[in-house]
């Protein structure tokens, strides 16, 4: 919105600080201009001529309490047009997100949190491999595991990911029993280690630019061990990266809906009680 001309905001002094109308006077014509502003959609003008009457006009009660009940009406609208702008962009954000999930698949059945799962690498349909897996929640949150299964531990604690003389590694991940953690069984035994908070250090990123290439992992701890990955593998962490950025906005737009809608209440309630 264009702000009042400086001749106009001059003009506007001179009137409220002129000996000349009475204070009502003044205020009375000062909110009819910010009325017509009002309907003419320019709200940014209209507030300065409101907070001005409010300010400069205090004992003008009729008027400040009009201009206050008008302002509560521009936020109100303001509000109403974020709402819509907001609506709008999650259908396309949820539109989106459709194609990528084509080979993904809500679960609940393997932990407290519902997660979204590459459809290969169900822990059903990898029961015995070595590969490195993707971590998908609803909110957008995203890691990989490096997840060892052989017939003697190799205690990695770190993957490099490479082809070609290019390469990206993993930082050192402390083993913690839970997160990071050795079993066996029945003469099997298997080792996850988990990448979070940004502890992939790269690794994600190569993956997803180079999931076309013949990718190799090195796990790496007392032992090294290495794998050729899977192509269903490089698409799952490439495709769960991409989804993941879509599934934060989705995520920050619903909160700001939240919190847009709460303010409009809050708006609403005020202005029916004058």
């Amino acid at each position: 919105m264009k702000k009042l001309s400086i001749f106009s905001l001059l003009l506007l002094s001179v009137i409220l600080f002129s000996c000349g109308p009475s204070d009502e006077e003044i205020a009375a014509d000062a909110f009819n201009r910010a009325q017509k502003l009002y309907t003419e959609k320019k709200f940014n003008d209209t507030k300065l001529l409101l907070d001005s009457i409010i300010e400069n006009l205090p004992g003008q009660i009729e008027y400040v309490t009009r201009s206050e009940d008008l302002l509560r009406q521009i936020k109100i609208a303001e509000q109403e047009h974020n709402l819509e702008f907001l609506d709008s962009m999650l259908v396309v954000k949820k539109e989106e997100l459709k194609p990528l999930m084509k080979n993904f698949t809500e679960s609940d059945e393997y932990g407290s949190k519902t997660i979204l799962i590459h459809k290969r690498q169900k822990p059903e349909n990898s029961y015995s491999r070595t590969f490195v897996r993707a971590h998908l929640y609803l909110d957008g949150t995203f890691f990989i595991t490096s997840n060892y299964s052989g017939d003697h531990y190799i205690y990695h604690d770190q993957i490099k990911v490479y082809y070609s003389g290019n390469s990206a590694m993993t930082e050192k991940i402390e083993y913690d029993g839970f997160l990071n953690r050795r079993f066996e069984d029945g003469g099997t035994y298997w080792e996850i280690v988990s990448y979070k908070d940004g502890k992939d250090n790269g690794v994600i990123d190569f993956i997803a630019a180079n999931y076309d290439k013949p990718l190799k992992v090195q796990f790496r701890g007392k032992k090294y061990y290495y794998i050729v990955m899977e192509k269903f593998d490089k698409e799952a962490v490439r495709d769960a990266n991409e989804i993941s950025v879509v599934l934060k906005e989705i995520t920050r737009i619903k909160k700001e809906i939240k919190n847009v809608k709460k303010q409009l209440a809050l708006l609403r309630s005020r202005l029916q009680k004058k």
